[in-house]
């Protein structure tokens, strides 16, 4: 299983032909003070899986580190590859996980690494930059 997309959003959603729909991707934050929570943000994460791998449990692990490596949020899941859509084509499977009040002590640069099964197929980076007038 590999992640063919992830990003960060305002807002996201699937529609009921499983279209994807996300509004707002964004890289960095530019809070008014620090520390701060952020209200609202959306984790959209696509993974593709071969045909092989159809009915086997995968553990999706995300976790927001800062630049130190200290962990300010952990998510775990366990999935299990479904049917391809089409015999003999990947499954692609979408996770969209909304998260409120993320707590930032420190302007940074921090970053969201996903993990499948242990092994790291992907990070977002996110970048809280320091609020104006701090230097």
């Amino acid at each position: 299983m590999e992640v063919t997309f992830a990003v960060l959003a305002d807002c996201a959603n699937i529609t009921a032909d499983n279209k994807v729909n996300i509004m707002g991707v964004f890289g960095e934050i530019n809070p008014a003070s620090l520390p701060f929570s952020l209200p609202t943000l959306f984790l959209v994460m696509q993974f593709s899986a071969s045909p092989i791998e159809t009915g086997t449990k995968k553990h999706i692990k995300v976790a927001l580190l800062d630049s130190d490596g200290k962990r300010i949020l952990e998510l775990d899941a366990d999935t299990e590859v479904p049917q391809p859509t089409r015999p003999g084509s990947k499954s692609n499977v979408v996770s969209i996980v909304g998260l409120n009040g993320i707590p930032f002590s420190k302007a940074d640069h921090y970053q969201f690494a996903i993990l499948v099964n242990g092994d790291e197929m992907a990070t977002i980076p996110l970048r809280v930059n320091p609020p104006l007038g701090d230097k």
